[in-house]
């Protein structure tokens, strides 16, 4: 087999990346700022490039990366994988962002004086130049070759003309989700057994393995820090988190975790995305989430039922929007203090806890467990959901001494006086 510059014969997934807008940042920010910014930007494109085992030929380019890589789902992962990176980094800066667009294909090169060529190569180049800052594009045969990739979702972007190119092509814009939790940069002492169990449960998660767990103590314990470390080390293993909390005020809105989970996810997702996942099941799930009428206006009436078939029907709803959302990324469902959550509400976190077994899946709920008096209505929740082994519970008790000293040697860097 003949290698062209280490890569072996045979087709090859081309990526180009570039910065949108670099002169007008300059303009913005100055030379020296922009030079920093740059140096962070190739930092970054070059480790995803390395961590996906591709060949790096940025030094034919200016601000933009030229890639090549054997495998196609390789090249996915790695243009997602800066997408994200770009997007945590501008999150964390102040200033104009630096946006990146980035374009597939895959086809045969050649190398002519040192560089790569051929018209695989100057499609790459094309399908790049059609994209805008943060997006991926790929072409129909890089998409056709990938195949289903796991977590990767392709949205039809329509026919492009490209320059030097007598016939129209079809383009597929890669949607990516960003991470909205960065890990946290802080002293995690004390609760590695707990964290253990929690990643043992999004292991089975990822896998197509869920379930729910609840996670109990007293106020100030722990329970929120060590749920959003899960968090974090659930997106940057592909899975889409969201959050909702229950209320202790009456008047609230019924199902209010779910409400907000959904809210979020239409405040990142893609709309067109959501509405497929949502399919015929729409306007039952549009009873939780009166704002998905406004958004989708062609979602019609629910069906009018007696009241607990209504809630049967509008529960199996919500169970199979979750499972085709799960489908596509693995998510994290988060429900913030659970020792409030009404009856229905409850009633709602049961019927998904015996779905998701069968999903790629993990409900997390944090609730007090020293306020779980036998009157409120999870303590018979718990009960049956125990009964049923539809959940996992965590107990988090506060820190010994000796615990404390090792948080205080770690905070510090020394030993405690």
């Amino acid at each position: 087999m003949g290698e062209f510059g280490g890569l072996p014969e045979g087709p090859v997934t081309i990526m180009f990346t570039d910065i949108e807008g670099s002169t007008a940042l300059r303009t913005t920010l100055g030379d020296a700022e922009v030079d920093a910014l740059l140096l962070r930007h190739d930092d970054v494109v070059r480790e995803q490039i390395e961590a996906n085992q591709g060949q790096d030929q940025k030094a034919a380019l200016g601000d933009g990366f030229l890639a090549v890589f054997v495998s196609t789902r390789r090249a996915l992962a790695c243009a997602i994988g800066i997408q994200k990176a770009l997007d945590t980094f501008n999150r964390a800066r102040s200033g104009p962002p630096l946006n990146v667009r980035i374009g597939l294909n895959t086809g045969e090169v050649a190398w002519q004086d040192g560089q790569l060529s051929g018209e695989a190569v100057h499609a790459a180049a094309r399908v790049c130049g059609a994209a805008s800052g943060r997006q991926i594009l790929v072409s129909d045969v890089t998409r056709q070759l990938a195949g289903t990739v796991p977590d990767v979702t392709f949205r039809d972007a329509g026919e492009f003309e490209l320059k030097g190119f007598p016939q129209p092509w079809r383009l597929w814009d890669v949607v990516w989700v960003r991470e909205t939790s960065p890990v946290p940069e802080q002293v995690f002492v004390g609760r590695e057994h707990e964290l253990a169990l929690l990643r043992a449960k999004l292991d089975a998660a990822l896998e197509g393995r869920g379930g729910l767990v609840l996670v109990g103590g007293e106020p100030g314990v722990g329970k929120t820090t060590l749920v959003k470390q899960l968090i974090a080390e659930a997106e940057h293993r592909g899975a889409f988190a969201v959050f909702g909390r229950c209320y202790e005020s009456e008047g609230t809105v019924p199902f209010s975790p779910f409400v907000e989970m959904l809210e979020q996810a239409l405040s990142i997702m893609p709309p067109d995305i959501v509405r497929e996942d949502l399919g015929d099941d729409a306007p039952e799930v549009a009873r939780l989430v009166p704002e998905l009428r406004r958004r989708f206006p062609d979602i019609g009436a629910p069906l009018e039922l007696p009241p607990e078939q209504q809630r049967r029907f509008m529960f199996n709803a919500v169970g199979s929007f979750v499972g085709r959302g799960s489908a596509r990324f693995p998510l994290m469902l988060v429900m913030d203090d659970v020792h409030w959550a009404d009856e229905p509400t409850l009633l709602l976190i049961e019927h998904m806890a015996a779905l998701m077994p069968n999903m790629r899946v993990l409900g997390v709920g944090t609730y007090r467990d020293v306020e779980l008096e036998v009157s409120r209505p999870l303590a018979s929740a718990l009960e049956r959901m125990v009964r049923a082994r539809q959940v996992d519970r965590i107990s988090l008790k506060r820190f010994d001494e000796g615990t404390v000293a090792k948080m205080l040697q770690a905070l510090a860097g020394q030993p405690p006086p």
